[in-house]
C-alpha cells in the first residue's frame, strides 16, 4: 500500500525530478485526458471525482509518512485539476497548450484566494484544493477565449 500511495502522491515518480516538478506533473495528466477521452462527461466526472479523493488520501499518507508540509514532490494535485479542465474542452492540441499554460500561470501565482486556501487548509484537502481552484480560474480564462477568439 505504500508504494501505490507513493507513487499516486508523486504522480508515478514524476514529481521527483528536481527542476519544476509541478510542472512535469501536470503532464502526467495527459495521457488519462487521452483514456478516457472517448467516455461520457458523467464517466469523465466520476473518474475525477475518483482521482480527487485518492489524491486527498495519497497526498495526506505522503505528507504524514515523510513528515514534509506540502511537499513538491506531490504532483497527484496537478494531475487531477489539469484532467478537470480538459473535461470540458476537446483534446486538441492548441486547447490542451493553451489550457496547461494558464493553469501552470494560476497555480504558480496563485491569485486570490488560491494563496490563502493554500494556507488556511491543511492536509490533503489543503494540497489538493488549491488546484482545483486554480483549474476554475483556468476554466474561466478559457471560456472566455472560446467565445472572443
Amino acid at each position: 500500500m505504500h508504494k501505490f500511495l507513493k507513487w499516486t502522491a508523486t504522480g508515478l515518480n514524476v514529481g521527483f525530478i528536481e527542476y519544476m516538478p509541478g510542472t512535469f506533473g501536470t503532464l502526467v495528466a495527459i495521457p488519462l485526458i487521452f483514456l478516457t477521452g472517448v467516455f461520457s462527461i458523467f464517466f469523465k466526472f466520476l473518474f475525477f471525482i475518483i482521482l480527487f479523493i485518492l489524491g486527498i488520501i495519497a497526498s495526506e499518507y505522503y505528507q504524514h509518512y515523510y513528515e514534509k508540509e506540502d511537499p513538491s514532490e506531490v504532483v497527484i494535485d496537478e494531475i487531477a485539476a489539469f484532467y478537470f479542465i480538459m473535461i470540458f474542452f476537446p483534446a486538441t492540441l492548441l486547447n490542451l497548450i493553451l489550457s496547461f499554460f494558464i493553469f501552470r500561470i494560476f497555480d504558480i501565482w496563485k491569485p486570490y484566494p488560491i494563496k490563502q486556501i493554500e494556507k488556511s487548509v491543511s492536509g490533503g484537502v489543503g494540497i489538493m484544493i488549491d488546484d482545483i481552484v486554480a483549474a476554475i480560474y483556468t476554466l474561466i480564462v478559457m471560456l472566455i477565449f472560446k467565445v472572443f477568439i
